[in-house]
């Protein structure tokens, strides 16, 4: 596997690590020592003062005042006999090779003894390490610590990007069960939520293969009955030359119907393959030019279509008014293919919250309560006097056109006779 993104975070960080180390190193060094160089500013004053102290009233005042001095500094002070005997010798400030800051002074006593007065501070030791000014132990702990501080950052974000990239891979070579969501939810970061959307598109996925395989068994099952009586036609012209003009008109027929069933599962696929829903339209007024068409259709067997609009904002929608059109126009000619002469099509539009509602009721048989829910499948076809007009594919086209522009299509029976569908689409919020 190439770990190129692995090693990148693990030396970029480790790089960033060490040098804010460095840099922190430098500062807090540098703080000390101009904290510790105002310190120091009064040390030849006090070192001083203790040797007037000497030289006027002796060791014993002299030890008196550094017994009442801060105990850091306290500490620091010490008087003790010296062999010089040049009377107030300076040695002056310096620093040891240990780092140590040391400040010496000779006194003369009263009683004619010399003193060495002696400044030193043992806790300050700033020797110079071997890499960029830092003492070997730091340099180590900066770089084992940013080793283990990038090792564990890179292998936190590689490692959800593997299981991504497996899961794709195996969704690549057809595995529609692969789920992510599980195994990174614990993160509770952008990670985690990638893998829901992951799971999501996988689900998605399943569901859009699984309906063309039902698809595909569906068109071959409807094609395959209107072929077989083709042949059978065919057969029967072979067999009885005298018959052909029979033959013919049953196969012209045949013919017909696989014409009308291959148009309808063309526009059951542009309503998948349509999704330009970038037009803003005017849902009100295309109901009225549907209805004026549906009247028309309607007029021979002297069905009533009535539309009635209440008090509504707008009725502007963006989509495709083409696929709202086919899904309206379906549900309308369904209607009216179930109902009987002198019936009443009711069609009803008016908002309800963020949506336009749209209404179309019937008087006809209805539909069977356990067949409800499945009146919106590809090919599914209710028992009707007019059932040869139809193969089950318009209110198939009309929800996948709906749901495409995130509204809602549902059927149910009206108390006493008829089937009432309604649809919900949201209308447009400039």
């Amino acid at each position: 596997m190439n770990r190129c993104l692995f090693w990148k975070i693990l030396i970029i960080f480790w790089g960033i690590f060490y040098l804010t180390f460095q840099l922190t190193w430098i500062g807090f060094t540098f703080y000390l020592e101009n904290r510790e160089s105002k310190m120091y500013y009064h040390i030849p004053t006090k070192v001083e003062m203790i040797a007037q102290l000497l030289q006027i009233s002796g060791e014993r005042e002299a030890v008196n005042f550094i017994s009442h001095l801060a105990e850091p500094e306290r500490l620091c002070f010490s008087i003790t006999l010296s062999s010089v005997q040049e009377e107030l010798l300076t040695t002056g400030p310096n620093y040891l090779k240990d780092g140590s800051f040391i400040y010496q002074k000779t006194a003369v006593a009263p009683d004619g003894i010399v003193y060495l007065i002696t400044f030193k501070d043992n806790n300050k030791s700033y020797a110079k390490g071997a890499f960029f000014n830092l003492p070997v132990p730091m340099f180590l702990m900066g770089i084992i610590g940013g080793l283990l501080f990038s090792l564990f950052l890179a292998l936190n974000l590689t490692r959800p990007m593997k299981l991504l990239r497996q899961g794709f891979y195996q969704v690549s070579q057809g595995n529609l069960y692969v789920r992510l969501y599980e195994r990174l939810k614990s993160r509770h970061d952008e990670f985690s939520e990638l893998a829901n959307d992951f799971d999501s598109m996988v689900e998605q996925l399943d569901i859009l293969i699984t309906d063309r395989q039902v698809l595909l068994h569906d068109v071959s099952h409807e094609l395959r009955t209107p072929l077989a009586r083709l042949q059978l036609a065919i057969g029967l012209a072979q067999q009885n030359k005298q018959n052909i003009d029979n033959a013919l008109a049953r196969i012209e027929l045949e013919s017909q119907r696989l014409d009308a069933l291959i148009g309808e599962i063309l526009n059951y696929s542009r309503a998948e393959m349509n999704n330009c829903l970038d037009e803003y339209f005017d849902l009100k007024e295309l109901i009225n030019v549907i209805v004026d068409d549906a009247r028309y259709e309607a007029a021979p067997q002297h069905i009533v279509i009535n539309f009635k609009c209440e008090p509504i904002i707008h009725s502007i929608i963006k989509g495709n008014s083409e696929q709202i059109r086919r899904a309206v126009e379906n549900i309308i000619r369904n209607a009216i293919r179930f109902s009987e002469k002198e019936q009443q099509i009711d069609i009803h539009l008016k908002e309800v919250g963020k949506y336009l509602q749209v209404v179309v009721s019937d008087h006809g048989p209805g539909v069977e309560e356990h067949k409800l829910s499945s009146i919106f499948e590809p090919f599914v076809r209710i028992q009707s006097p007019q059932l040869g007009k139809g193969y089950g594919l318009g209110l198939a086209i009309a929800r996948k056109s709906i749901s495409m522009h995130n509204g809602t299509i549902q059927a149910k029976n009206q108390e006493t006779k008829g089937l009432i569908i309604t649809i919900k689409l949201p209308y447009w919020r400039g």
